[in-house]
């Protein structure tokens, strides 16, 4: 099942990963265009300064070995400036390496270079130029100055882009540590936000199953508002069916139309649907008076000793008729060896047979077959019931033992209060009962485990 809070936590960090990412694209764009002016501001700067440094004592160093030596002179006096950040001073002497010079007099002669100028065999044009130079990138700026002389500045394109990377790495480097934090804190905010969800879903859960009261609105978000609506709804349906679909109800409802009826056969109808609604009426009430009588401990002083066997064959007496009208077969079969009895209470006990058998009927089909078998395990009695009815899911199995609950789409008439009052009385016998789905998935096998009077009776 898909969680909310992780649906909404990762398609937000999804969300801030694509904005992110255009983020990133987009900084390294503008910040290309808008470092890329600064580099090449350094350039014509850079010439002008140098034009100006040599145009200072031409007169002096008019030879190219002396124009190299001031030139030398002055590359190095530039790296050993003294620089207030150190862990910065390699990037200085890097950037300062990286860019180099050529002078050129008039006549198109060398008089002045850089150390590592590039050797460039074709012409460089005036202004801002890329060219190659031996396979390698080079950014130019070629300046003519009033004299003629032509100063071109070389600045490698790696290194410009090593710059605006590097200018740019870290603030995605930032971004990107950002992100971790960011989830946790969207999945405590949703978390937080869930608070309200999660207690109205434990007040469902823990709520009893014949609860149909409303749940409370207050504080519920605006988005669930709908849903809860919708719940409350269905309970208010489910309470106004429940109180028609009582005995009493029906049972008024069909004198209603008997009385307006005019003609014998519907009088008829009706009749019989009253006493349909009687005996569903009756029934009932005998499942209640035998939830009252079977509460726990209500019966301690009468229990006797009694004959398991004795008692099925008692009550499959009584219910032969019901069986016979719905072409049903009927089988006990007694595997002991010697009699099977217990210490405990013999009404209860024939109410327990008396239930179980009846549901069997009830809910198989015509011309089906109910098997009873009586056997021992160990220290108890084990008494089966299986049928060919539909069976219980056995996701349900727990469940049909709560009061009044009835498994959905069952069109039999019923209380919910059969297996229930087993229960109770297996309790009050101090044994145990079991649901299962034979193998070949057909019917349900109901068994119940009763101990041997040996060992109630001495724990008594």
């Amino acid at each position: 099942m898909r969680s909310i809070r992780q649906f909404l936590v990762a398609n937000l960090l999804i969300g801030v990963l694509f904005a992110t990412n255009l983020a990133i694209i987009s900084n390294l764009y503008f910040g290309y265009k808008s470092i890329r002016p600064h580099l090449d501001a350094q350039m014509v700067i850079m010439a002008h300064s140098i034009n100006a440094f040599l145009h200072e004592d031409i007169t002096i160093y008019a030879t190219p070995r002396g124009l190299h030596a001031k030139v030398e002179y002055y590359a190095k006096s530039i790296e050993a400036i003294p620089y207030d950040d150190q862990s910065y001073l390699e990037e200085l002497h890097r950037s300062l390496d990286n860019i180099q010079f050529k002078v050129y007099n008039p006549a198109g002669k060398l008089i002045a270079k850089s150390p590592r100028a590039p050797d460039a065999t074709k012409p460089i044009p005036v202004g801002f130029n890329s060219i190659q130079i031996s396979g390698e990138k080079w950014r130019t700026f070629k300046l003519v100055t009033s004299n003629g002389n032509s100063v071109v500045i070389f600045h490698p394109h790696h290194t410009r882009l090593y710059i605006e990377e590097n200018a740019n790495t870290k603030a995605i480097i930032i971004i990107l540590l950002t992100i971790p934090p960011l989830g946790l804190f969207l999945w405590i905010i949703i978390s937080r936000s869930l608070v309200s969800i999660q207690s109205t879903s434990q007040e469902i859960k823990q709520r009893a199953h014949n609860n149909l009261n409303p749940i409370p609105t207050q504080n519920i978000p605006r988005e669930i508002q709908p849903l809860i609506n919708e719940i409350n709804s269905l309970f208010d349906r489910l309470h106004n069916n429940f109180m028609r679909e009582t005995p009493l109800a029906a049972l008024k409802t069909h004198v209603q139309v008997a009385q307006s009826a005019k003609k014998t056969s519907d009088i008829k109808s009706q009749l019989e649907k009253i006493i349909t609604s009687v005996d569903r009426a009756t029934h009932t009430i005998d499942q209640l008076l035998m939830l009252s009588r079977t509460m726990p401990d209500a019966h301690l002083r009468e229990h006797v000793m009694i004959n398991i066997a004795s008692s099925v064959t008692l009550v499959l007496a009584e219910l032969a008729v019901t069986a016979i009208k719905k072409d049903m077969k009927i089988s006990f079969q007694d595997n002991l060896k010697d009699a099977g009895v217990i210490f405990g209470h013999e009404i209860a006990l024939q109410t327990l047979i008396s239930n179980l058998v009846d549901n069997s009927i009830r809910y198989s089909k015509p011309n089906t077959e109910i098997t009873i078998t009586l056997d021992r395990f160990k220290n108890e009695y084990v008494l089966s019931f299986l049928d060919q009815g539909p069976g219980i899911p056995k996701d349900l199995q727990k469940r049909v033992f709560e009061r009044f609950y009835r498994v959905i789409g069952n069109t039999q008439t019923g209380t919910g209060l059969g297996l229930n009052i087993v229960n109770q009385i297996v309790d009050l016998h101090h044994g145990r009962i079991e649901l299962e789905t034979p193998r070949n998935g057909v019917g349900l096998c109901v068994r119940v485990f009763l101990p041997k009077p040996e060992d109630r009776h001495t724990q008594t």
